[in-house]
C-alpha cells in the first residue's frame, strides 16, 4: 500500500490523468501466441525454418492444424553436417521424424505413452543419466513454448531417422525380408542402402508365408532369380501413397512394371503375374525413402528378358567405347554399374571425335569432372528431362535444358533422337556431343555470392589469373580453389579499391592448391601446400571441414557447396578468406 500511495503522489506532482500512464496495477492482458513458424523465429530456431522451407513444410507449420514439434537448435544443425539430405523430400522425411500430431506437453511426452510422429515412425523417450533423449537426440531446457497451433520443444540435437534397411532389421516382422536381402547380390543390397531418395514396398513375414516353403528356399537360393524380385519392390524416387492413382503404371528397378487400382479402402497393386496385393500400411518416411507394407510378395515375369545395367546396355550398344574407356580410367565405371538410379546423357563416339580431344593426356581427375556433369542421381524419362529448365549433376552444377531448341541441348550440348534407353539401375539419352563442364572462374561468375572473389580475381596479376585458368585439356593438372563467399570477404577488411595487387596476389594464391583435392581426400591435421603457403585442415566427427590459415585463422568449408567439380579443378566454398 505504501508503494501504491508513493505512486499516486507521483502521478499527481507530474499532473498526470490516467493511473494507467503512470503504472497501473492491472495485469496486461493476455497475448495470443504466433503459430509455430512464428514462434520458431521469436526463438531464433532459423535452420529449423530454412530446412521446413526447403522441404516444403513451412505452410504447414503456420497452418491450424495443432502439432507438437520437436525443434533443433542451429547449433544442433550446424553438427548434423553432411548427414542432412540435400534432397528436399528426404529432408522432409527428416523434419517430419520430429513432428506429432496434437498438442503434448512435456509431461505427456514423459509419460511412457507410445508416440507415433508424422514420418510414421515410433518415438522414443529414455532418460540415462539424467539425460532425457527424444528417439536418440538430446532434450534441451526450454520446454512447452506455447504457439496457436501447437507446442514446441526444444532438442540440442537433429533426430535422424534410421535408413529403409536399419528400419527393417529393427522390425521383426520384416524379418524374412531382411533375411532375403541378406540372400541377395552386394548390387541389390547397396542399391537399397544408396542415399535415395527410394521407395521399398516390403512384404511382411506373413506375405512370404504364403509361398510355399520350398518354392521360397529354390528362390533364396537363387541369387539372379532373388535379384529379379527384391528389385521389383523398388522404385526409384520417393512415391508416397497420395503419389498412387488408379490406373496408374509403375516402373521398377527390376526394369519390369506393375499397376495401381485405387478405392476409398485403399491402394491395391497388380503384379506382373496377375497377382493382387494390398497396401496395408504406407508413408513410412525414413533417411533415403519411403516404405509401404503390403501383404503378400509382387512377383515379376521371370521369364521376361531383364535389362543390365547402365554399363552393360552401353557396352551392348557399341558407339560407348570412349565414353567406357574414360569411365573406367576415372574410376566411375562401377558406380555406374552398381549405384544408381542414374540418368546418364551419354556421348557417342562420335560425340567424342567432335570434341577434337586426346583424352590420353588428360588428368583422371578432370575425366571424372567431365563425366559427371553427365550423369544425374535420379532415373528421368526425356518428358520429365525437357519439362525443367536445369537439372543438377554429380558434379554439384547445373545443365541448363533448352527444350525449344532444335535440337535440345542439355548444359550447351546437342541431345540426340536416341532417348529413353532403358537399363536395370537408370536410363540412358544419347548425346551428339561432350557436355562441355565450365570452369572455375565461370562457375565464380555465375555464382552470386561469389562476386567479390570474381572482382577480386579481376584485380589480381596476369600471373594469378593464370593460374587460375590451367588448360587441363592440353594436359595441365587441375586445381583447387577454396573459395570465400562476399561475406567472407566483408568480414576481411580487404577493400578492393585500396589493396596494392600484390598483396591481393598474396591472398589469393592462399586459396590455390596446384592439386585436385576433393572433400573425401582432405584428412584431419593433413597440412595443404598453397600457391603461397601452407593450409591446416582439420575434419571432426561428423565430416565438417575446418582450414587454419597461415595467420592461425579458420574458415569453414560450407558443406552444402563443397566439391563442385569443374573443367579444370575442384571449388569448395568457404566463409572467411585465408590469411597467409
Amino acid at each position: 500500500m505504501i508503494r501504491n500511495n508513493h505512486l499516486l503522489t507521483l502521478c499527481l506532482s507530474a499532473g498526470a490523468i490516467s493511473l494507467a500512464a503512470c503504472g497501473d496495477d492491472t495485469p496486461p492482458e493476455e497475448t495470443t501466441p504466433g503459430n509455430i513458424a512464428q514462434v520458431a523465429a521469436q526463438e531464433g530456431l532459423s535452420s529449423l525454418l530454412s530446412a521446413a522451407t526447403t522441404a516444403g513444410l513451412a505452410d504447414a507449420l503456420g497452418g491450424e492444424e495443432p502439432l507438437t514439434v520437436f525443434a533443433p537448435t542451429n547449433a544442433a544443425f550446424e553438427a548434423l553436417g553432411s548427414a542432412a539430405p540435400s534432397d528436399p523430400a528426404l529432408l522432409a522425411n527428416v523434419l517430419l521424424s520430429h513432428v506429432v500430431a496434437g498438442k503434448l506437453d512435456s509431461t505427456a511426452v514423459t509419460s511412457g505413452s507410445p508416440i507415433t510422429n508424422l514420418a510414421g515412425t515410433r518415438m522414443t523417450v529414455e532418460t540415462a543419466g539424467g539425460t532425457l533423449t527424444i528417439s536418440g537426440a538430446k532434450l534441451g531446457s526450454s520446454l512447452d513454448i506455447p504457439a496457436s497451433n501447437g507446442i514446441i520443444h526444444v532438442l540440442e540435437q537433429v533426430i535422424v531417422p534410421p535408413t529403409i534397411l536399419e528400419a527393417a532389421l529393427a522390425n521383426p516382422d520384416l524379418s524374412t525380408l531382411v533375411t532375403a536381402v541378406g540372400a541377395s547380390s552386394s548390387g541389390l543390397q547397396s542399391a537399397l542402402a544408396a542415399a535415395g531418395p527410394i521407395t521399398v514396398f516390403a512384404p511382411v513375414n506373413s506375405a512370404f508365408a504364403k509361398i510355399q516353403p520350398s518354392d521360397l528356399e529354390a528362390l533364396l537360393a537363387d541369387q539372379t532369380a532373388l535379384d529379379t524380385v527384391l528389385s521389383y519392390h523398388v522404385v526409384a524416387g520417393q512415391v508416397l501413397a497420395s503419389d498412387l492413382s488408379n490406373g496408374q503404371t509403375v516402373t521398377t528397378l527390376a526394369g519390369q512394371t506393375f499397376s495401381v487400382s485405387s478405392s476409398a479402402s485403399g491402394a491395391r497393386l497388380t503384379d506382373a503375374m496377375g497377382n493382387s496385393i494390398n497396401i496395408t500400411q504406407t508413408d513410412i518416411r525414413l533417411l533415403n525413402g519411403a516404405v509401404h507394407f503390403i501383404d503378400s510378395v509382387l512377383l515379376p515375369d521371370l521369364e521376361e528378358e531383364v535389362p543390365g545395367n547402365l554399363v552393360e546396355i552401353a557396352s551392348a550398344a557399341g558407339n560407348f567405347t570412349a565414353l567406357l574407356g574414360a569411365a573406367t580410367a576415372a574410376g566411375l565405371a562401377e558406380t555406374l554399374a552398381t549405384g544408381g538410379p542414374f540418368t546418364v546423357f551419354a556421348p557417342s563416339d562420335a560425340a567424342f571425335t567432335a570434341l577434337g580431344v586426346d583424352l590420353s593426356p588428360v588428368d583422371t581427375g578432370v575425366i571424372a569432372n567431365i563425366l559427371l556433369h553427365h550423369v544425374i542421381a535420379e532415373s528421368l524419362d526425356a518428358a520429365a528431362v525437357v519439362s525443367r529448365e536445369s537439372i543438377g549433376t554429380l558434379a554439384k552444377t547445373s545443365l541448363a535444358v533448352n527444350a525449344m531448341s532444335s535440337p535440345i541441348t542439355i548444359g550447351g550440348a546437342n541431345l540426340s533422337t536416341t532417348l529413353d534407353v532403358q537399363a536395370s539401375n537408370g536410363i540412358i539419352h544419347v548425346m551428339d556431343q561432350v557436355i562441355v563442364p565450365p570452369t572455375i572462374v565461370e562457375v565464380a561468375v555465375a555464382t552470386p555470392a561469389l562476386s567479390t572473389l570474381v572482382a577480386a580475381v579481376g584485380a589480381a596479376s596476369g600471373a594469378v589469373q593464370e593460374a587460375l585458368s590451367p588448360n587441363t585439356l592440353s594436359g595441365n593438372s587441375p586445381i583447387t580453389v577454396f573459395a570465400p563467399t562476399n561475406d567472407a570477404f566483408a568480414a576481411s577488411g580487404i577493400n578492393l579499391d585500396e589493396v596494392e595487387q600484390s598483396a591481393l596476389d598474396s591472398v589469393l594464391a592462399h586459396h590455390v592448391v596446384a592439386a585436385q583435392a576433393i572433400s573425401s581426400s582432405l584428412a584431419d591435421g593433413q597440412v595443404v601446400p598453397t600457391l603461397n603457403g601452407n593450409l591446416t585442415v582439420n575434419v571432426d566427427e561428423a565430416g565438417r571441414i575446418t582450414l587454419t590459415d597461415g595467420q592461425g585463422n579458420r574458415a569453414n568449408v560450407i558443406d552444402t557447396l563443397k566439391d563442385i567439380r569443374t573443367l579444370n579443378g575442384v571449388v569448395h566454398v568457404i566463409d572467411a578468406v585465408l590469411l597467409p
